[in-house]
């Protein structure tokens, strides 16, 4: 099929879409309207995604032990009540702690509360004391007394109970005993319903940075109110459809506030880069001459189809994420690709209604600014630098080639450092409950918050499991502080190994690993059933499974993208290139991702402090980093293939499309720039780490590599840019363009 006729499809529905332009304009309102009317539905029905790893052993733990012990649910939280007066009485603590287990036992979800005796108490009345002893032994302060809490149900009930169990735990202390002692819960849902609450009450304040950003940067380089409110009304659209969708799922979907964060962010970020290369080559179309029905119709056909692409590969990139069965991934993906669509839908749909009933419009400035050509730059002297600035990359291009790759390897370079780890989130969530009351348990005893619980049973046909062996080399392992059992009928055990280290140190992750892979294996016969679960086990879990699909994701990623690319300019070295372009950025971003987010050195063995990455950033910005500066690519070289098409000049061909195109392209990326850098305003480290990374790396690729590097390596490459083993017509001068 000649190229031409595959842009027919595209010209013709574009046609359509301006000519019913009315109907159009009615279907995105009721769009719109059902978006912001669904919006309080959505905010009001998020819950974080289930933090375990699907299938993974942590989680099966907890499942097990939630049958075998039923007292301790499928998932252990502690209740910590610290009296706040400089001389407690054991009567306030003992009165506190009553009021706990009475409000804890009228509540369904709660399966178990048992108390631990104070720190001191040398005749301790205690529950399973073959268990909790050990514990028990290791309390130091009589500030602090603690409920072991036992809650059964999913994920997501739990963490939609967790702040409710709170508040009830608040009421029934300070009726009891006032404000002398408070209570804290703090468990794995608790963590993760609070780091919720913190990503809702960042969309407002991140909004309210992106969206003026945007819109001043669109207007003062397009110098045309009509011409700049466009891009804002498609992404606007886009992400307000989105939500709408959302709303519709939220019950039978869990959705998070991180989600939102991502959407308002891509959807910003992609509707405005899309539009605005419509919109400016409809612009170039008009000053050509072109009626506008034929101009909109000539744009959509070829930058709009280019848009296409672009969605088709970042929806493919961020596909990739659902490899890793963490539901963290398995959401981006599903929020990404969600909002992807409908940005297309609405780039094919309301954008050429909108570029045509805006014509009039469009060179409309106001009397205070200049009243330039359609086509002239703002920037005073750019026509002229650019053809300079592109004539001399075509008579120089090694130097640029070696320079900035070379200092693209610089700048990767910081990226060997980087080490995935759990960060608690202390800054943002200081003062919270949950870090409150961690902070006091790991001070008296920094193994509570992360307790290793072994739940193993014996082999079929075995009649008792002996765990001895087991019991002593756990004992004697210089991480474990203390070591419980119970034995759970049939034969089984559930043992309790209290580490030395609290939930986020390496050295509670490396005693999950040691248990698992060399002291279970050493010490239980072969057959016999052994789960490790857990706060650090679930860690240890997250880390393994992103570690181990890394590879994965980035080879379904360039695998896909070299196809579609391979597919879509009609040559094997293009997108070669292309990869190697966008393998470039994403180093040179967690370089310096690297460097802008340290680890905390003064943390407890160097290494996962504070300030630790979480293993889903370098992931999710991989694909979404991939995604996005593929699009840069295919903008530029198929501008540039256009022109080479008619006129069979690679030099000439590359300084014509580097002309056309570095100033929406330019403009493009500051866009996305600064939609993904509005999250540094976030609260949460993990977004403030993803959404630099992104932002760095766009504005790497749009500048250094896509005004120097690529057109650089093209010169270079000559005739060999536009070789495919297929017959195409990259070499046919005159023909009709896309």
């Amino acid at each position: 099929m000649h190229r031409a006729a595959r842009g027919e499809g595209l010209r013709r529905w574009a046609l359509t879409m301006a000519r019913n332009r009315r109907r159009v304009y009615i279907v995105w309102l009721l769009v719109v309207c059902a978006g912001l009317l669904g919006l309080p539905h959505l905010l009001n029905s998020l819950a974080s995604p289930a933090i375990t790893v699907d299938g993974s052993e942590s989680e099966r733990a907890g499942k097990l032990l939630g049958a075998v012990v039923p007292t301790l649910g499928n998932e252990q939280m502690v209740v910590v009540l610290n009296s706040v007066t400089a001389n407690p009485t054991g009567a306030e603590l003992d009165s506190a702690v009553a009021a706990v287990v009475t409000e804890l036992g009228a509540r369904d979800i709660v399966s178990g509360a048992i108390p631990l005796p104070r720190a001191g108490d040398r005749t301790p009345a205690l529950a399973m004391p073959e268990l909790l002893e050990p514990v028990h032994a290791l309390l130091r302060d009589e500030h602090t007394a603690y409920v072991l809490v036992g809650v059964s149900g999913d994920d997501r009930e739990r963490q939609r109970q967790a702040p409710r169990i709170q508040a009830g735990l608040d009421r029934a202390v300070s009726e009891r005993v006032g404000d002398a002692v408070r209570p804290y819960l703090v468990g794995v849902s608790v963590f993760g319903e609070a780091v919720q609450r913190a990503e809702i009450s960042d969309l407002l304040r991140i909004d309210l940075v992106a969206i003026p950003l945007a819109a001043l940067l669109l207007f003062l380089v397009l110098a045309a109110p009509a011409a700049a409110a466009i891009p804002l009304a498609v992404a606007g659209a886009s992400v307000v459809g989105t939500l709408g969708f959302f709303s519709l799922l939220v019950h039978a979907v869990p959705l998070d506030g991180m989600l939102l964060v991502g959407v308002n962010a891509i959807g910003l970020g992609i509707g405005v880069d899309y539009a605005l290369f419509v919109v400016t080559r409809y612009r170039d179309e008009l000053a050509a001459g072109a009626k506008p029905e034929d101009a909109v119709a000539t744009s959509m056909a070829t930058t709009g189809r280019t848009a296409l692409y672009s969605g088709v590969l970042l929806l493919l990139a961020c596909g990739s994420l659902f490899l890793v069965r963490w539901n963290v991934f398995a959401q981006a993906a599903f929020g990404t690709i969600a909002v992807v669509v409908v940005t297309l839908v609405a780039a094919l749909t309301l954008l050429p209604a909108l570029l045509v009933s805006a014509t009039p419009w469009l060179g409309w400035r106001p009397r205070w600014m200049p009243h330039p050509s359609a086509n002239t730059d703002p920037v005073p002297g750019s026509r002229k630098l650019l053809p300079r600035w592109a004539a001399h990359l075509m008579r120089r291009p090694w130097p640029y080639v070696i320079g900035i790759t070379v200092g693209m390897g610089v700048l990767a370079m910081p990226a060997m450092d980087l080490r995935p780890g759990t960060d608690m989130e202390e800054r943002a969530l200081a003062g919270t409950p949950f870090i409150v009351g961690r902070t006091i348990s790991d001070r008296d005893v920094p193994g509570l918050s992360s307790i290793v619980y072994i739940v193993a049973q014996p082999a079929d046909g075995a009649a008792e499991l002996g765990v001895t062996p087991l019991l002593a080399a756990l004992r004697a392992d210089p991480g474990v502080a203390a070591v419980g059992h119970l034995s759970t009928g049939e034969g089984g055990t559930a043992i309790l190994a209290v580490p030395g280290s609290t939930v986020n140190s390496p050295a509670s992750i490396q005693l999950v690993q040691r248990i698992r892979e060399t002291i279970v294996p050493a010490t239980l016969p072969p057959g016999s059933t052994v789960l490790v679960g857990g706060a650090s086990a679930l860690t240890a879990d997250v880390l393994t499974e992103t570690s181990t699909k890394l590879w994965q994701v980035i080879g379904c990623v360039l695998g896909v993208m070299f196809l579609v690319l391979t597919w879509a300019l009609r040559s094997l070295l293009l997108p070669l290139k292309a990869l190697v372009m966008s393998l470039l950025a994403t180093g040179a971003a967690f370089g310096l991702m690297a460097l802008a987010f340290p680890r905390d050195m003064a943390a407890e063995d160097h290494s996962l402090g504070s300030s630790a990455i979480w293993p889903q950033v370098p992931l999710i910005v991989f694909a979404v980093l991939f995604g996005l500066t593929t699009d840069y690519e295919l903008f530029l070289v198929r501008r540039i293939q256009e022109e080479y098409r008619r006129t069979a000049d690679n030099g000439h061909s590359i300084v014509a499309g580097l002309c056309a195109t570095a100033r929406p392209i330019s403009l493009a990326a500051a866009i996305i720039a600064v939609a993904f850098g509005s999250l540094l305003v976030s609260s949460i480290e993990s977004v403030r780490a993803f959404g630099f990374a992104v932002a760095a790396g766009l504005i790497i690729d749009a500048t250094v590599l896509r005004l120097a590097l690529v057109p650089a390596l093209m010169q270079l490459m000559g005739r060999w840019n536009w070789w495919f083993p297929l017959p195409t017509d990259h070499g046919k001068a005159q023909l009709v363009k896309e």
